[in-house]
C-alpha cells in the first residue's frame, strides 16, 4: 500500500493535499464524518446498509458512493450527486472511475489512485485544494471519504462528501 503523501504527489495534482480530519472546515464534511463515526461505533467501518440516507438527504448533491471490487481491483460509481457530476463534467453513475479519463484526461486515474488508497487503508481521509470544474471554472474544495464494509474487515463501498466553492475573480 502506498503512503498517503505519495498518492497525491505522484498523481501530479499539486493543488490538492490531504487534510487532517480534525482540521476540516466544511460543516457538511464534518457532519458526514461524525455521522459515519456514530454508525461505526467501536468497529473499523460501518456496514453500507447501516447508513440511513434520511439522516443526510439534504447533502445528496454533494455525495458520492463507490462500489469497491477486489479481484481484480476496480471502482464503480453507484451514486453521484449533482455537485459531484459538475466536478466530473458528466454523470458517470454506473461506470468505472477510470472512465472519467475519457472525459477529462488524467482525472479518473488520480481519483482511482486516491480511492484505492482509502479502500486499502480502511479508514476515512480528507482532501482539500483547488481544481477546475468542467463548466464552472476554478473552485476550492474540501472532501471526506469514508470506507464501508459488509464483513467489517474489507472495504466494499466508499461514501464521499465534498463541497466546492468558486474561486473569487476566476
Amino acid at each position: 500500500m502506498s503512503d498517503h503523501p505519495s498518492v497525491i504527489d505522484l498523481s501530479g495534482a499539486e493543488t490538492v493535499a490531504f487534510r487532517r480530519l480534525k482540521d476540516m472546515k466544511e460543516p457538511l464534511c464534518i457532519h458526514m464524518l461524525e455521522y459515519w463515526k456514530s454508525v461505526r461505533g467501536t468497529r473499523a467501518m460501518p456496514r453500507p446498509d447501516e447508513m440511513d440516507p434520511i439522516k443526510f438527504a439534504r447533502f445528496m448533491p454533494n455525495l458520492l458512493m463507490l462500489q469497491v471490487n477486489w479481484d481484480p481491483f476496480d471502482l464503480t460509481y453507484r451514486l453521484l450527486g449533482e455537485d459531484i457530476v459538475a466536478a466530473h463534467g458528466a454523470n458517470f453513475r454506473g461506470r468505472r472511475v477510470l472512465d472519467v479519463d475519457e472525459h477529462k484526461q488524467g482525472f479518473g486515474s488520480i481519483l482511482h489512485d486516491f480511492y484505492k488508497f482509502v479502500a486499502e487503508a480502511g479508514r476515512p481521509y480528507a482532501a482539500a485544494g483547488s481544481l477546475e470544474y468542467m463548466g464552472r471554472g476554478a473552485v476550492t474544495f474540501e472532501g471526506v471519504y469514508m470506507p464501508l464494509s459488509i464483513d467489517g474487515e474489507r472495504t466494499d463501498r466508499i461514501l464521499g462528501a465534498s463541497v466546492a466553492r468558486p474561486v473569487a475573480g476566476a
